[in-house]
């Protein structure tokens, strides 16, 4: 947690924050009442265990310390006909398509997605017309200066386009970072959306993605977290229409004292739509980790076929990690499963591969970074997949 932060904001520091907001991101009006639904909605979960120390619903921060010209948000890649613009801009040059997004993707009926919201002051809007296939992935890097930011990331792939996006988040020192992922695939549109955070060991990291997906169009979704003092994330996906497709993979690797809560919910809506969710994390040090995974089969989704798979590692004796999927459905011609594991690393696995001439540390790490390896491929680019296997390695040491 950033130094000095002895006391959660009060609500007329929040409203003062917010009103000196970019009204051309999001109205005044608006603003306002994201952050009255963010003083009274609780933030929905309970602390997984004793050790748990930190009240989501009290977090200490300044609204008011952020300053715009120590946030940056930056883009590379070969766009095309695609845009990809820093928000401010894109408020000013494409409103409908900025509006279109908030509205659909209903961010605020999260705590901490209304609070975002409520706060956004810098970030992204890509934009890939009809039936355009973008060939090259678009990178979107933050860095973060300030000792408080409110990024929104937006997407809207209009019917039958494509395309791969990779968000990063950076820091040098400690910071209060609060975001928002709003995604919108439309009809025969696939997206392939990934994001990986390189934040401080005692920052904060929270974010609220919500994602709509049309008809027989497709979205993947891989995410890695490592560090951070708290990261706390909540994930949603409403599958829209017939023939909408998920498959989206998570990596975890909290270290020393860190907490980290990530959530994340399948929103079967309509019939023969799929989707798969597969789940890796180890916990080290003393951190504590928890993932609630949640299928939700909705009356008239007949057909629906669904899975979650969620496993977990213990690296040390002191470590902590709880597994909570779930399965909520409401009709009978569907096909939903979920699974979870929890254990440490196998006694046996460590003789077998030190009778081959490693020693300890070296078959833990092997052992580690095959279990981590179906979520590492699940990420687009080759150098992606490199730099995630080489932060787990340097994580492990």
């Amino acid at each position: 947690m950033p130094e000095g932060l002895l006391a959660p904001p009060t609500r007329d520091r929040l409203h003062s924050a917010a009103g000196a907001g970019d009204a051309r991101i999001l109205s005044h009006a608006l603003r306002a009442r994201a952050i009255d639904l963010y003083l009274t909605n609780g933030s929905g979960r309970t602390r997984p265990n004793r050790r748990w120390k930190i009240d989501l619903d009290a977090l200490a921060f300044d609204p008011l310390s952020t300053n715009e010209s120590e946030n940056d948000v930056s883009f590379s890649g070969s766009l095309g006909r695609a845009i990809a613009l820093p928000l401010a801009t894109a408020a000013r040059e494409h409103a409908e398509t900025l509006a279109r997004v908030t509205r659909l993707a209903g961010i605020e009926h999260w705590k901490f997605g209304a609070l975002a919201l409520g706060l956004s002051s810098f970030g992204a809007l890509v934009h890939v017309p009809a039936d355009y296939d973008l060939a090259e992935p678009i990178f979107i890097t933050y860095r973060i200066g300030a000792r408080s930011a409110f990024p929104r990331t937006l997407v809207v792939l209009e019917p039958g386009a494509r395309a791969t996006i990779v968000v990063e988040f950076q820091n040098t020192s400690s910071s209060f970072v609060a975001g928002t992922s709003e995604i919108v695939v439309g009809e025969r549109a696939h997206l392939h959306f990934a994001t990986a955070q390189q934040l401080a060991s005692d920052s904060v990291a929270l974010e609220c993605a919500a994602s709509h997906v049309g008809r027989d169009a497709s979205l993947v979704l891989a995410s890695a977290d490592f560090g951070s003092g708290l990261i706390l994330r909540d994930r949603e996906t409403s599958l829209d229409a017939p023939g909408a497709r998920l498959e989206q993979s998570a990596l975890f690797l909290p270290t020393g004292a860190g907490h980290l809560d990530v959530a994340a919910t399948v929103r079967h809506v309509a019939e023969h739509t799929a989707s798969q969710t597969v789940v890796k994390a180890a916990a080290a040090d003393s951190s504590i980790a928890r993932f609630l995974g949640n299928i939700v089969i909705l009356p008239h989704a007949a057909g629906s076929d669904a899975s979650l798979r969620d496993d977990a590692l213990i690296l040390a004796p002191h470590a902590h990690i709880d597994s909570v999927p779930a399965l909520e459905i409401a009709c009978n011609d569907v096909k939903a499963y979920h699974g979870a594991t929890i254990g440490a690393i196998d006694d046996e696995q460590i003789f077998y591969l030190r009778s081959r001439g490693l020693d300890e540390s070296e078959a833990r790490r092997t052992i580690a970074l095959g279990f981590f390896e179906p979520t590492v491929d699940a990420f687009p680019t080759a150098a992606l997949r490199d730099a995630l296997t080489q932060r787990i390695v340097g994580t492990l040491q």
